[in-house]
């Protein structure tokens, strides 16, 4: 798998009220739009590394992080 920096984006937004399971415990929530390319293996390698920022960066645990996966179509 291979990811082009020049396709990156990230959104950072601090202190915006959440509730996460129940609770208003720290919790994250991340977006990830991909053209093509995505599938369920994919998906679970990429949560995996992806859930590890919000843990080591800002204390948020990996059960507290949600990632929702858009698989966007090429447009011509």
């Amino acid at each position: 798998m291979v990811v082009l920096p020049q396709y990156v984006m990230v959104v950072l937004k601090g202190s915006v009220p959440m509730a996460f399971g129940g609770t208003h415990e720290p919790a994250a929530y991340g977006e990830l739009v991909s053209i093509g390319g995505l599938n369920t293996d994919v998906n679970k390698k990429l949560s995996a590394g992806i859930a590890s920022i919000p843990e080591s960066k800002l204390s948020v645990p990996k059960s507290r992080f949600y990632l929702k996966f858009y698989d966007s179509k090429v447009h011509e």
